[in-house]
């Protein structure tokens, strides 16, 4: 389990998982490590913060956004350099199909973590949502840096690239 005090997208253990994850060779090799990834970025630094964090999550699961979004932002006030709270604030905006403010949260959460390949998922989503296909490739090729296995990302780019560029 992660340390409350050495987590977030600044921890040190994240230099040595994301150089295994660009030695991996599948999907299914690289699970265990994006799952220790996920878990580092998912922890905040102070208890009110990840206790705001964990209530935006819930609230999320039970499809309450407008609150989740709220508890989100509590979070990334105490916090703001949570990568992860940023993302999931970007996230519900997303489901919610505020996609203006999705892009500028996940603008700040490349900004605290550039590999952050859920964000940049979640940018090229959007870009794909908005006809802007060369954007959307630009985004699966950065994703493709990180996770040059990843079949979605692949298969985009692959769409992308003999479909629109």
């Amino acid at each position: 389990m992660v340390s409350i005090s050495q987590a977030d997208q600044n921890d040190p253990k994240l230099e040595i998982l994301f150089n295994d994850l660009s030695q991996t060779q599948s999907e299914m090799k690289a699970q265990p490590i994006l799952l220790e990834i996920w878990s580092i970025w998912s922890v905040a630094i102070d208890t009110k913060t990840q206790e705001k964090f964990d209530a935006g999550n819930q609230l999320m699961s039970k499809r309450q956004y407008d609150e989740s979004i709220l508890m989100f932002s509590d979070a990334i006030n105490l916090q703001p350099t949570f990568a992860e709270a940023w993302n999931k604030r970007a996230t519900v905006n997303y489901i919610i199909g505020n996609y203006e403010e999705s892009i500028r949260d996940i603008f700040s959460t490349l900004e605290l973590e550039p590999r952050h390949f859920g964000a940049l998922d979640g940018l090229a989503q959007i870009y794909m949502l908005q006809n802007k296909y060369f954007k959307a490739a630009q985004v699966y090729r950065k994703i493709l840096e990180i996770l040059p296995y990843n079949k979605k990302a692949i298969m985009h780019l692959e769409y992308l690239e003999q479909s629109f560029i």
